[in-house]
């Protein structure tokens, strides 16, 4: 439990931590988690997007439990992994938050 709530605190230095691309064929579908505050890792949201239809949801959320958001969205990438999906880590855009996040979760 203290390893989520790190790794919740050093996933929030912007509003998206770093998304997960899936493909299989021509699919692709996109998973991430949005943060309300850079400050605080609660309120979070998952962010499921299919990108070859456009198309965007937001499967949970959560107003108090930190860590919640971070393992619904590993969830979901075990589940597309296990289906036989390529799941991938995009490198943040912020250069410092993506060494924090190697650092935490090798």
């Amino acid at each position: 439990m203290i390893r989520l709530a790190l790794l919740a605190t050093a996933l929030v230095s912007g509003n998206l931590a770093a998304e997960t691309l899936c493909s299989l064929g021509d699919l692709q579908r996109v998973i991430s988690v949005e943060y309300e505050s850079n400050e605080i890792a609660v309120p979070c949201q998952v962010r499921y997007k299919k990108v070859n239809e456009g198309e965007i949801t937001y499967p949970w959320r959560a107003e108090r439990q930190i860590g919640y958001c971070e393992a619904r969205a590993d969830a979901l990438t075990a589940k597309f992994t296990a289906l036989g999906w390529t799941c991938e880590t995009q490198p943040e855009s912020n250069p410092d938050l993506a060494k924090d996040h190697s650092a935490s979760n090798p």
